[in-house]
């Protein structure tokens, strides 16, 4: 049994089949390993992490790391997706702004959302900001030259913005403002008869499918380019 809660483009269900980054690795995982699966949306968060706990499910999809979690979850070696903020800038600015530092920022319009909660040393770093109250509006702002950079959740916004059609007039900075791994784990308490090999199969996998090109496939399906491809070019 493995459980999740719906986020797009991570996995979230479409006239009710289920799709999204995470389930398509999932299922292509499991092929590989000649494993039957059944997976259940919950909105709860904290219910599937109870549900782990008890051993009522053996998996769960797309997990940070903490030591809490790391009582009752078995944390693979491999994550495909770093859930990053990155500087947005448009498409015709590539090549003439970078971000290796903040001073590289100076004298440029930097956007951020009203009650968001950023780093400290970014609000710290006396850039000029412009404050914007939803973050919606952020790439709008961008493309209207109200502002010349944003930081935003990365695969979500190349995931609206490739809906939307916007993808090519945008470009991304390499470095990120910050990053974080994310996994799909194991309940320490599952009754799978393979649990305790399986994470160092799905690893093997997960590696396998880094290697033969299968999971950029995935991520460019949904995003239009690999996330931390740091396009300065924004092709």
């Amino acid at each position: 049994m493995v459980l999740a809660t719906p986020e797009e483009p991570y996995k979230f269900a479409d006239h009710g089949v289920y799709q999204g980054i995470d389930v398509e690795v999932l299922d292509e995982v499991m092929r590989r390993l000649g494993l039957s699966y059944s997976l259940t949306f919950v909105e709860s968060g904290t219910r599937i992490q109870q549900e782990a706990r008890a051993g009522r499910a053996d998996m769960l999809l797309l997990f940070s790391k903490n030591q809490d979690r790391m009582e009752y979850l078995i944390y693979p070696q491999e994550s495909y997706i770093d859930i990053s903020w990155r500087f947005f800038i448009r498409a015709e600015d590539a090549g003439s702004i970078q971000f290796d530092s903040y001073d590289d920022l100076q004298g440029l319009q930097i956007g951020i959302t009203q009650d968001f909660s950023y780093t400290p040393e970014f609000l710290a770093s006396g850039l000029d900001f412009q404050t914007i109250a939803s973050n919606n509006l952020q790439i709008g702002m961008l493309l209207a030259k109200r502002v010349d950079a944003v930081p935003m959740n990365t695969i979500s916004t190349l995931y609206e913005e490739k809906k939307a059609g916007r993808l090519a007039q945008l470009a991304t900075l390499p470095q990120p403002l910050i990053t974080k791994p994310y996994y799909n784990v194991f309940s320490k308490a599952s009754t799978f008869p393979e649990i305790e090999s399986l994470p160092g199969r799905y690893d093997a996998t997960i590696r396998q499918m880094q290697s033969d090109g299968t999971l950029d496939a995935i991520l460019v399906k949904y995003l239009g380019r690999h996330p931390g491809s740091g396009d300065r070019d924004g092709s």
